[in-house]
């Protein structure tokens, strides 16, 4: 079956399920030279719409398929390691975040002394 709208030859099976939706399901029910669908009752249109629906659940997710792609490639070993990275990197993340707020508790609490000392005027012969 060709695409409409593409020219090209329809994939079925394979492909991302909105590149296996032909022109009739992009427009809506309404392909070029067929019925508008002011024409097709109600029942029918859910019909419709409840079958693409199916279609378009029935493909796996892209987060399924990455995982599935990644399974194939990398023991899980690997997966344990990064993720052990992954929470090392958070944990320096938060070492620093309270270095900074340790330095910022240390510079108000040695304004705030600089303050309740007395001032000295030194003057200049």
């Amino acid at each position: 079956m060709t695409d409409e709208v593409r020219g090209a030859a329809r994939r079925t099976g394979g492909g991302s399920a909105m590149a296996s939706l032909s022109a009739d399901d992009m427009a809506g029910g309404e392909a070029s030279g067929g019925q508008a669908s002011g024409d097709v009752s109600s029942d029918e249109r859910i019909a419709e719409l409840e079958a693409r629906l199916a279609r378009l659940e029935g493909s796996p997710s892209l987060r399924a398929r990455g995982r599935s792609l990644m399974d194939r490639v990398m023991p899980p070993e690997a997966g344990t390691h990064f993720r052990n990275a992954g929470r090392e990197q958070l944990l320096g993340i938060r070492s620093i975040v309270d270095f900074w707020i340790r330095r910022l508790d240390e510079s108000e609490a040695n304004a705030t002394a600089g303050r309740s000392m007395e001032r000295e005027t030194i003057t200049i012969e």
